[in-house]
């Protein structure tokens, strides 16, 4: 298990995708699901909802995007 996937699981996501082009995280809410989902092809990120309206992200979250970055070697693009 990576050291992002541990994050995204000690706040309560779970890999729900992980192929190719695609590796997407949820998090179970009592009215909507909570989804962040990294573009591997186009290096982008989305956080939404499960209906597609967009949220917020929180400095947690953030933390574990920035080491899934880092683990994927987003961050040395120049």
């Amino acid at each position: 298990m990576s050291e992002t996937d541990k994050l995204f699981e000690e706040l309560g996501y779970e890999k729900i995708i992980d192929n190719f082009d695609t590796i997407q995280y949820e998090f179970e809410g009592i009215y909507m699901d909570n989804e962040i989902r990294f573009d591997l092809k186009t290096r982008t990120i989305i956080k939404e909802y499960s209906n597609g309206e967009s949220q917020e992200i929180s400095m947690q979250e953030l933390q574990a995007i920035y080491q899934f970055c880092k683990e994927k070697g987003w961050l040395n693009v120049k």
